[in-house]
């Protein structure tokens, strides 16, 4: 379950991600107008602007048209699956993989030493 959905029966804001790929790592803080940036990675050159949902589309199109912005894309986050249950089945499946992996590993080593 995603935060927006939590917070859906309250009068807070409801927001969302943009990443924001750009040309040049100094012109990240031109940006700051149009939202909050929680994270920018100076090594990937790209940056996370937390916007209001309403109001993302229009301030996608205006970031995208800024002369040192690569790329703009909304985060997938809402369609990340957050329940309990999904991230236990999710590592169940995890620990069958790695100890098949591992079975499999040891067979191998046990065959070479034979």
């Amino acid at each position: 379950m995603s935060i927006n959905k939590e917070i859906e029966g309250t009068n807070l804001i409801k927001r969302v991600a943009l990443i924001i790929y750009l040309k040049s790592v100094s012109d990240q803080y031109k940006l700051r107008h149009y939202g909050d940036i929680v994270y920018f990675s100076k090594k990937m050159k790209y940056c996370v602007l937390y916007v209001d949902r309403k109001e993302c589309n229009e301030i996608k199109g205006q970031i995208a048209h800024l002369d040192f912005v690569k790329h703009v894309e909304i985060s997938a986050e809402e369609e990340v699956d957050l329940d309990s249950k999904h991230i236990e089945n999710q590592l169940t499946e995890m620990a069958k993989k790695a100890e098949e992996k591992l079975q499999l590993e040891q067979e191998k080593s046990e065959n070479q030493l034979k």
